[in-house]
């Protein structure tokens, strides 16, 4: 009988342990412009990143494109609900059509520090809602401590039959921070992901930025890609955004990967 009673522990304790070591799906804020509800594992990392991209601009005279290597998002999980990311640009080069300005280069230029608190949804429901406070700096590792822009997303998805999902951000992409709140720009994003084939997924969106100060009031963006997921830990994804009225293409592959 007191063998039995500790055999019957020991399998609730290995399964207590097992829930315990599951980790919730690969959820990513890239490819789309849309960022996710879920937040990192407590003690684990996610490094997603543009592994390249290039970016057209088509508008201004003279034409330029810039090319990006390695814009990333690290990720740390501390809580539960919660999680710290830092976002910046490893190295990007622009040319300008027909060698008409120099070529320039710059490497982590800015730093956008966020910090993700899930409300619900992030482990179990159909819904989910989460909120996201930023602030962009100047590299303070080489250059002087500025605080740049600032801005507070909320963001929310739903879980839809046959493994669709509807996806939504909104809120300040950025604000002045001096003077305060002197500029500002208001952002919302809409995604449709559904899957073609097991771990093959292709997504849809569209976004506004809402800029009263810019020469562009309104820039609405139609994007769209694929994700290919091969193992619960990491994602391949390509993909494009185009903006109008600015007639700007930005092109992407990447990757993300969690430890």
């Amino acid at each position: 009988m007191i063998a039995q009673e500790q055999e019957e522990n020991k399998k609730g304790s290995d399964k207590e342990k097992k829930k315990k070591k599951e980790l919730r799906e690969l959820s990513p804020d890239r490819p789309h412009q849309t960022e996710s509800t879920h937040t990192v594992d407590v003690g684990h990392i996610m490094f997603e990143t543009d592994l390249i991209n290039n970016t057209f601009y088509n508008k201004d005279m003279p034409h330029s494109s810039t090319t990006g290597l390695f814009f990333f998002n690290f990720k740390v999980g501390i809580q539960k609900r919660m999680d710290i990311e830092v976002i910046s640009t490893a190295l990007s080069f622009t040319r300008y059509e027909n060698a008409a300005l120099p070529a320039s280069h710059d490497a982590f230029a800015d730093l956008t520090f966020r910090y993700k608190v899930n409300i619900f949804g992030n482990d179990s429901g159909k819904t989910s809602l989460a909120i996201m406070p930023f602030i962009t700096t100047s590299n303070f590792f080489v250059d002087k401590p500025v605080a740049r822009t600032g801005g507070l997303f909320i963001n929310a998805e739903r879980q839809l039959p046959r493994g669709c999902e509807i996806e939504y951000t909104g809120g300040l992409t950025s604000f002045a921070l001096d003077p305060f709140f002197k500029q500002y720009e208001w952002f919302s994003t809409v995604s449709f992901t559904y899957p073609l084939y097991k771990s093959l997924h292709h997504f849809v969106e569209i976004s506004d930025r809402l800029n009263e100060f810019s020469n562009v009031r309104n820039n609405y963006s139609f994007d769209s890609g694929f994700t290919f997921t091969p193992t619960k830990n990491n994602q391949f994804d390509m993909g494009f955004y185009y903006f109008v009225p600015v007639k700007t293409l930005y092109i992407f592959v990447g990757t993300t990967i969690r430890i």
